[in-house]
């Protein structure tokens, strides 16, 4: 597998465009009756938030290729979907709409496509928004950190920031990058008492969860594994075992961790439980999957592919997907 040119998709798409372009065989993978997901209409649906009211959030595309240009944004409440796109102004000339997390709270965050600065449909630009009831809130990362330090490695070049997550406190994580979305992204914590943002020194690194304690995961693309940083600093590195690469994408209060695994060539949803047993969470049928997020009870969101195969173009491919309180 060329981990390079999936590392470049995933900073664009968070792991769709690996969903559609590798058709993976479900060889070894356990399954678990899980209920899917779809956009009316989409034929790629992302479910990549849920809080623990079962309130969902996340993107699809009505059309392929499922890039910046098609991208829209939805929540998903109690059966009834409300679409989310930031209008596209002369302020935020938006392009399309990512939400990637829902708070306890139902305040939906995500990033939106621009192509100002030089930016194309392929490589866009990044810019964060927040939404609640209606109401957009805006916002990028500042310039130095929280100790004074630049935040971007190339300063001159067009800034990018992928918020991921945010917790009960209103601390959100994600990414910020200049144009060449990998080598100089970085994880970061945005502070909601002080507004300073604090980043990971490693490059090619995202922070995509957070408790409200503090404790937070991500992924590190140079070494192809996951980690966990507790409230006191500690990291620990996160493996699935037998994995290739391990890409951790939420964590819970409880301190259970979800994410993707690629076994064997294969792609796989996990859970990882708090005394640190793995499991895989791959719907019935599914070719690849991915597990974005896990409630705090225990729910599970993400997506898989499955074998419609050459109609992917006509007929949804690429589901969301729900595992209610982990269980089957």
């Amino acid at each position: 597998m060329n981990y390079l040119r999936l590392k470049i998709y995933r900073s664009i798409a968070a792991g769709i465009t690996a969903l559609i372009t590798f058709t993976l065989p479900l060889s070894a993978s356990r399954t678990q009756m899980i209920s899917k997901i779809d956009v009316p209409g989409a034929v790629v649906t992302v479910a990549s938030g849920i809080n623990a009211n079962g309130t969902v959030a996340g993107w699809y595309c009505l059309r392929l290729p499922c890039n910046s240009a098609n991208t829209r944004g939805f929540l998903l409440t109690n059966g009834t979907f409300t679409y989310i796109d930031v209008p596209n102004s002369s302020d935020h000339p938006a392009t399309g709409t990512q939400p990637r997390y829902v708070s306890p709270q139902g305040i939906v965050l995500g990033a939106y496509f621009t192509l100002e600065d030089g930016a194309t449909v392929g490589t866009p630009r990044f810019r964060g928004f927040a939404w609640y009831q209606g109401t957009f809130t805006y916002f990028d990362a500042p310039d130095v950190t929280a100790d004074g330090q630049p935040v971007y490695d190339n300063p001159s070049f067009a800034h990018s920031i992928i918020p991921r997550a945010i917790n009960a406190r209103g601390e959100i994580v994600g990414c910020i990058h200049d144009k060449d979305q990998m080598d100089s992204m970085h994880g970061f914590l945005l502070s909601s008492e002080t507004g300073a943002i604090t980043r990971r020194v490693d490059g090619m690194t995202m922070n995509n969860g957070i408790t409200e304690s503090g404790e937070i995961v991500g992924l590190d693309f140079m070494t192809l594994t996951g980690y966990r940083v507790d409230k006191f600093g500690n990291v620990e590195t996160l493996s699935f075992p037998g994995a290739d690469e391990t890409d951790v994408w939420d964590i819970n209060s409880r301190g259970e961790i979800v994410g993707t695994a690629f076994v064997g060539n294969v792609q796989h949803g996990f859970v990882r439980s708090k005394d640190g047993r793995y499991s895989f969470v791959d719907p019935e049928n599914a070719l690849a999957a991915t597990a974005f997020s896990i409630s705090g009870n225990g729910s599970i969101v993400g997506n898989f592919r499955d074998a419609v195969g050459a109609q992917c173009s006509a007929t949804a491919c690429v589901h969301g997907f729900v595992l209610q309180n982990g269980t089957e």
